[in-house]
């Protein structure tokens, strides 16, 4: 019989994916327990996220924190453990499961609490645009523009069919009226890159949002940020690249550009919406910048894990 591995803290978000499951937290201890888990349990609130319970764990000196939840649940977990020796094991359990997919990290509960207790632990990058931590992108121009549609979207769904509808035709809206916008990019200080664009991204990870692949390539700790955008796109352009994204594939498109880079200075005229990971973190300029091993992750055994070669420009 295992022994229980104490000094082990568990942060569930109940209300993630999209059914929900009285049992959750039952079924959660007994999988860890037949791993040899005992974990001290706490869930999240609408005005607890996790990432203080996770900085106050690092704190006291915990040396694993798993969080169970979406893919907001685990950034915001992951931002309270940034340089710190704690680990994280992560349990998907939200709709997408970018990151975990990102990672190599499997749905099924059990074998994601296998790979916290017999995977190994390794170091992976964080992003950070002005003072924000990151995990998957930072997206400038209208993606970031229609977030909050998407978000009055989401919101409606559950309580207000029209009010969800009226979102729907907002986004519309914003997406027939915005146009291209000249924008200046600045790699590492040195490089620059003058473009006219819809929008921009940076990824640190390989996917995001409705399970996009803007960049296949990327790796989550390889020291660098991958950008990607279209020079002076069409909005059917911008959809094909999209919809291609969803399919985890990158459009053949000649002015398709990929670099790669640890810091990105990104100036717009005018400025520019910015979003991390969904949220919104205002206008441009912005810098956005890679803290490489700023976190200790479990992940599969390297057999499991390997990566395709990288094929982005380094600049």
């Amino acid at each position: 019989m295992k022994t229980p591995e104490m000094n082990s803290l568990l942060i569930v978000n109940p209300t993630s994916g999209p059914v929900e499951n009285p049992g959750l937290i039952d079924d959660l201890t007994e999988l860890l327990q037949a791993q040899g888990i005992q974990a001290e349990i706490c869930t999240t609130t609408p005005d607890e996220n996790g990432e203080r319970l996770a900085a106050n764990a690092a704190k006291a000196g915990i040396s694993l924190v798993i969080v169970a939840g979406g893919d907001g649940t685990i950034e915001a977990v992951a931002r309270g453990l940034v340089y710190t020796e704690t680990a994280l094991g992560i349990i998907p359990l939200g709709t997408r499961n970018n990151i975990a997919a990102s990672l190599n990290i499997p749905n099924d509960l059990a074998q994601a609490i296998q790979i916290v207790k017999e995977g190994k632990r390794d170091r992976f990058d964080m992003g950070k645009a002005n003072n924000h931590y990151f995990m998957e992108v930072v997206g400038v121009g209208l993606e970031a523009t229609l977030f909050p549609c998407g978000d009055k979207v989401k919101e409606g769904i559950k309580k207000n069919y029209l009010a969800a509808l009226k979102s729907i035709f907002a986004g519309i809206r914003t997406f027939l009226q915005f146009r291209p916008h000249r924008l200046v990019l600045r790699f590492d200080g040195r490089r620059i890159r003058r473009l006219r664009t819809l929008q921009i991204n940076i990824c640190n990870s390989s996917r995001y949002g409705v399970e996009f692949a803007l960049a296949p390539e990327a790796k989550m700790n390889d020291g660098k940020l991958d950008i990607v955008y279209i020079d002076n796109p069409s909005k059917w352009d911008h959809l094909r690249h999209f919809f291609t994204a969803m399919r985890g594939e990158q459009l053949p498109h000649k002015r398709l550009k990929t670099y790669r880079a640890s810091t990105i200075e990104v100036r717009s005229y005018p400025p520019l919406e910015v979003h991390a990971d969904g949220e919104c973190l205002g206008t441009t300029p912005v810098v956005v910048e890679v803290i490489p091993q700023a976190l200790w992750i479990c992940v599969p055994a390297p057999e499991r894990s390997e990566n395709s070669p990288t094929k982005a420009v380094s600049v």
